[in-house]
């Protein structure tokens, strides 16, 4: 049950990731200066319960899988989805958080939205790998 309920998830988090690299942070280019730091504290707030929660706790999920499985044959694929969930949570932390909250003090710096849109590359590969990963655990139980 647990598999499944990563997998989905995983898989809504894949959604949301390609969502950002694609739409939302290359959008930040078209918002102006002065409406730039309102716009982006409201996206922030919005982005919370949709996007922020569900990342963290999915990322936390497939750790804690990948430990409780760790002798099941599926093992190999949840610790592959346990690393994805580690590098978005790292990356998040480390690299894109700090991003975050400088244009929310500072306000529009097309650098930090270049960086937003660089950094956020290794998240979005990682819940692609992930997700394929948990398939493939899917896969490796099916009858």
């Amino acid at each position: 049950m647990l598999l499944t309920v990563s997998t989905f998830a995983f898989f809504y988090c894949l959604g949301i990731s390609w969502l950002l690299q694609v739409v939302v942070y290359p959008t930040y280019r078209l918002v102006g200066k002065a409406e730039f730091v309102p716009f982006h504290v409201s996206q922030g707030r919005r982005m919370g319960p949709v996007m922020i929660a569900p990342m963290f706790l999915t990322s936390l999920v497939a750790i804690v899988n990948g430990v409780l499985e760790r002798g099941s044959a599926q093992a190999p694929y949840l610790w592959g989805a346990a690393a994805c969930g580690a590098v978005v949570i790292a990356t998040t932390l480390a690299s894109e958080l700090p991003k975050h909250l400088k244009l929310d003090k500072h306000g529009k710096d097309d650098a930090l939205i270049e960086g937003l849109i660089r950094d956020n590359l290794p998240r979005t590969l990682a819940w692609t790998v992930g997700a394929g990963l948990l398939v493939a655990a899917q896969r490796s139980v099916a009858p």
